[in-house]
């Protein structure tokens, strides 16, 4: 018994040796055919040995003997060589048939093997966790654990892969280095960053892993933080590395450098990081190079990486943001600086970084007088509410302060400081000022009722006295323009009692308005006085504003019936000659007439008349001196200048007061004929008027002369406009609706005004009827009513009512919105109008018309006469270069309208703001994308009350930057109007534009990544794109050769 255990241990052994020398020894058996099988199998002949074994298999009776159960196993083995898909199966077979066989441990393990190679690593485990290892050589052991731990680590079961290639890793096998290798990998992948570390090293000169090891080496010290050892180990990996890996290694090198604070030594491995694996550098590697450069003083080469770095509200951007606005700031640029610390306190995320960004960015649009959108004061009004605790708040409020006193942005000045809930003596003084300066600007732009309210404000901080007596003085101003002149005649008064008041510019300007404000109350022994006083305070010796004093003065007198002291000043203004000249030499004429001085009235006429320059009253001279001349019995003389003024000025108020007098003269010379044809154009052409009846009355008297009373009555019949029979009443019926019009009870003078024309359509009082009842309609708001009772007075022929029929009718035209009609009646004015402000509004009006019906040459015909005018109305300049402009570029002359556009720029006003956007709007058209940023900025800087044109000229300004390829400023500035204007239509257009950007460089990065991509696979073979990782795995689960030792 004991000798047989003896000997089937020794078959044992012998099996196992035979497996361990993985060679198969002839065995000594007298079937040959078993031996030759055997042979072939050695000899890896593994179709031909399966096919003898399986003979050998069908020959034999005996199916359990030992060379039956041995050739069953090689039978199955050569299937597994050959990839049989009977292998597995056979081998399983074997294993269930032949359970007590020494050779089932050997299938298990050929079983694992198998599986192993088919990368079914569970089946694996599952046939190689049935194997006693200490059944296997020594040699095999080896394989099995590293077999088990490498399916282990393809299950992601890494503590178990672990153990299996611990088991190995330290002993001489086959496999010793692929342990090591996987088992610093999955300490590598657990953290274990020093034990990974430890083992690498061992494996670093292995001729299989040492092209991967390193990396592995580089990537633990950069893990460790242990910086210093990176640096000294990994820059020689440069020069042997393949270019996959060249990238990599770059950034953790130049990311120790950056993290030691070498920011020199890192930026050129930075830089090739990024150019070698440019689609996989992502924005914070941008800000890692963009901080180096600025931490190395470079600037310039900066600023580009830490644009690209923002891209959305994100703590990254915030932090890039900060460093741009240093750059820019040591750069000396420091509107751009300005910008990026807006985004960097806008951001939500460092509050360290937000504090900080929110305070440079209020104190640098101080300095630059620089903040669209009032910036600077609610930047710091944020930062004291933000930030109460802050060792800044001290600097805070002195430059809050210093913002107030330096603001033009006077309308968002006063609504922080009126936010503050409480003012020290400081915020006082700059109350104070910036609501005056409020005032002013309101004054300017024609807002007095609410200029008034801001001197009104001003005066409730009364601490500088000189800003005291200004604001009553700009109060008085206002009101006198709101016709209220009673209220500004106290103004001005207060205005020159106030002590040191002749100190003030404006102290004898406040004499001549307050002669005014009493002249336009009629009270004219006032206002002689206060023009007087403005007279002999004066002394800048010749000017328009002195010259017309003395023509009001005159006037006064005159009024008062005071004639004699009334040419005295008269006659002065025309001695002075520089203002009005021919309306002295006029009034001095009229008033010595009245005085009987009529050689003085007709020279002075004929002075008039001879000037060679254009005048508004030649025609009433003309009729004037007629008219002297006629009462002086100069009857041909007055005669020549009736026909004169008939001939020459046939628009002339005066032409029926000429006809008439001019029948008159025919008739007192017997020359009926004709003064019945002076008449009869009276009464044919200007009925209804005073001087018609007295015509009607003349003829009347010839043909009773005549003794034709016959030819009076078929003349009366023929006439359209006038039944005798029924104007018996109508001179009766208008006294009363006039009388009811001059008390001022204008419901019921329209009434009796509508009944008169219903009872006398044609009756001799039609013409003021209608005027009078369009008038008291205009009053009460029935605008289209009083439109067509200003209409049927423009009908006739002039008369003393058409100029102010034709003024309301074309105003009226322009409220309702009839622009053709407006502009019609407009012109019909300026060629009728005998009032020079008329004629001038006319003109004006005309302008703002053609300009709004695209009539461009009329438009520029206009512009051109308003531009040539002794015009002092620099509001009204503006305005007309502005349109001047506007007009031109509809004609393409864009010469012409940035000359026009220029001018019009240096008004302070609505004008002047719109026509400086157009200035740099050309320049950008242009091309002269500097002068054109320079532009935007001065118009930030001038006009900061501007919201609307701040925000325009903006989107403008992000359009220059587009244009000069800055698209990191064009967004920056599109998102300003974005967050801070009030205007839907600006807000829209800035984030149309902002989108359109935004896509334009994600479609340019995809183009840039594609690009890439295909220059790598143009010119990298597939193959070398394969990690080393890869390459040791596929050489790993290569099948091996070898069989194990029986």
């Amino acid at each position: 018994m004991v000798l047989k255990r003896i000997l089937i241990l020794c078959v044992v052994l012998s099996a196992v040796s035979i497996v361990i020398a993985q060679k198969t020894t002839i065995y000594t058996h007298d079937n040959l055919e078993y031996n030759k099988a055997l042979e072939l199998y050695d000899k890896e002949k593994f179709s031909a040995a399966q096919e003898t074994f399986e003979k050998i298999i069908k020959s034999t009776s005996d199916k359990k003997s030992e060379m039956v159960v041995n050739a069953s196993y090689y039978h199955a083995l050569c299937g597994l060589e050959l990839f049989n898909d009977d292998a597995e199966a056979l081998l399983i077979e074997f294993v269930l048939k032949y359970p007590e066989s020494p050779k089932v441990k050997l299938a298990h393990f050929h079983l694992g093997r198998y599986y192993f190679r088919k990368k079914k690593y569970d089946k694996t485990l599952q046939w190689l966790e049935l194997i006693d290892v200490y059944d296997l050589s020594e040699e095999d052991k080896a394989e099995y654990y590293f077999k088990k731990g490498y399916s282990y680590f393809e299950e992601e079961n890494l503590e178990k892969a672990s153990a299996a290639f611990f088991e190995i890793k330290d002993t001489d096998n086959a496999y010793s280095a692929a342990a090591k290798y996987y088992y610093a990998h999955i300490a590598y992948l657990q953290g274990k960053y020093e034990a990974a570390l430890q083992t690498f090293l061992m494996i670093k000169n292995d001729e299989k892993f040492s092209p991967i090891v390193p990396y592995y080496i580089t990537q633990i010290y950069y893990l460790q933080e242990n910086y210093e050892q990176l640096i000294a180990y990994a820059p020689a990996l440069l020069d042997t590395a393949i270019p996959k890996r060249v990238g990599e290694i770059s950034r953790l090198i130049g990311d120790a450098y950056y993290r030691t604070d070498k920011f020199n030594k890192a930026i050129p491995y930075l830089n090739k990081y990024i150019k070698e694996k440019p689609y996989e550098a992502n924005r914070g590697d941008y800000y890692q190079l963009g901080y180096a450069y600025f931490k190395a003083d470079s600037c310039n080469e900066a600023l580009p990486w830490l644009k690209k770095a923002v891209f959305k509200s994100d703590s990254l951007s915030q932090v890039a943001h900060y460093h741009l606005a240093e750059c820019y700031l040591k750069l000396g640029e420091k509107r751009q600086a300005q910008s990026s610390f807006r985004e960097a306190a806008v951001i939500d995320f460092d509050a360290q970084i937000q504090e900080d960004a929110l305070f440079s960015f209020a104190k640098i649009s101080y300095e630059l007088s620089f903040h669209p959108f009032n910036d600077a004061i609610r930047a710091f009004e944020k930062f004291i509410n933000t930030y109460p605790n802050s060792t800044k708040l001290n600097d805070a409020y002195e430059f809050l302060v210093a913002v107030y006193f330096t603001t033009k942005n006077y309308k968002a000045a006063l609504e922080s400081l009126e936010n503050i809930k409480k003012l020290d003596f400081q915020l006082q003084e700059a109350y104070q000022k910036i609501a005056h300066y409020r005032g002013v600007e309101l004054f300017n732009n024609q807002n007095y009722a609410s200029a008034i309210i801001h001197f009104d404000k001003s005066d409730k901080y009364p601490i500088l006295g000189d800003l005291k007596i200004k604001n009553t003085f700009w109060k008085a101003e206002a009101n006198y323009r709101l016709d209220a002149y009673s209220d500004a005649i106290a103004l001005y008064k207060k205005v020159i009692y106030e002590p040191n008041a002749i100190a003030y510019s404006f102290y004898n300007e406040a004499h001549y308005n307050l002669g005014y404000s009493y002249f336009k109350l009629k009270e004219y022994e006032n206002a002689q006085s206060w023009f007087r006083k403005y007279i002999q305070n004066d002394k800048t010796g010749k000017s328009k504003t002195k010259n017309d004093a003395l023509n009001r003065i005159g006037d006064c007198f005159f009024i008062n019936k005071e004639y004699k002291s009334a040419t005295e000043f008269y006659d002065k203004a025309a001695m002075m000659g520089v203002y009005q000249l021919e309306y002295s030499l006029y009034q001095s004429a009229v008033a010595n007439g009245v005085m009987g001085n009529y050689d003085d009235k007709i020279n002075l006429l004929n002075t008039l008349i001879n000037q060679k320059q254009a005048s508004h009253l030649l025609d009433d001279a003309i009729y004037e001196l007629g008219k002297t001349q006629q009462e002086r019995n100069k009857n041909d003389l007055a005669l020549a200048n009736f026909n004169l003024l008939i001939n020459e000025h046939p628009n002339s108020t005066y032409i029926s007061k000429a006809l008439l007098k001019r029948g008159l003269i025919y008739y007192n010379k017997k020359e009926d004929d004709k003064a019945l044809a002076s008449f009869k154009k009276v009464v044919d052409d200007y009925s209804g008027t005073e001087e018609a009846r007295q015509a009607l009355s003349t003829i009347k008297k010839i043909y009773i002369d005549k003794g034709d009373i016959t030819q009076y009555e078929n003349y009366l019949a023929g006439l359209n406009n006038v039944d005798s029979t029924q104007l018996v009443m109508d001179k009766d019926y208008f006294e009363v609706a006039e009388n009811n019009y001059m008390s001022g009870d204008c419901n019921k003078a329209t009434n009796d005004f509508t009944k008169y024309l219903e009872k006398y359509p044609n009756g001799n009082y039609k013409i003021q009827a209608h005027y009078y009842k369009a008038v008291c309609e205009r009053k009460a708001g029935f605008k289209n009513e009083a439109l067509l009772d200003f209409s049927e007075v423009i009908k006739y022929p002039k008369n003393a009512f058409t100029e102010d029929a034709l003024l309301n009718a074309a105003k009226l035209s322009k409220e309702l919105g009839k622009t053709e009609d407006a502009l019609n009646y407009f012109s019909k004015l300026e060629y009728l109008a005998d009032m020079q402000e008329n004629v001038f509004l006319a003109q004006v009006e005309q302008m703002r018309l053609n300009f709004e019906l695209e009539n461009n040459d009329n438009t520029i015909k206009y512009c051109e006469l308003i531009i040539n005018k002794d015009n002092n109305n620099a509001n009204l300049l503006a305005e007309t270069h502005l349109i001047y402009g506007k007009t031109a570029i509809r004609k393409d002359d864009y010469n012409l309208a940035f000359k026009e556009f220029t001018t019009a720029a240096t008004a302070k006003n609505k004008f002047g703001v719109e026509a400086k956007y157009n200035v740099a709007n050309i320049l950008y058209m242009r091309g002269d994308n500097d002068l054109c940023e320079s532009e935007v900025f001065s118009l930030i800087k001038t006009f900061p009350s501007y919201d609307f044109w701040i925000g325009k000229s903006l989107i403008l300004l992000a359009d220059n930057y587009v244009a000069k390829e800055d698209l990191f400023q064009a967004k920056i500035t599109l998102k300003n109007v974005k967050d801070n204007s009030k205007y839907p239509e600006l807000v829209s257009t800035a984030t149309e534009k902002l989108n359109i950007i935004e896509a334009q460089e994600s479609q340019r990065e995809k183009q840039e990544e594609e690009e890439i991509e295909l220059k790598l696979y143009d010119n990298v073979k597939l193959d070398d794109l394969f990690y080393e990782e890869e390459k040791i795995e596929e050489e790993i689960n290569q099948p091996k050769n070898e069989e194990p030792n029986e």
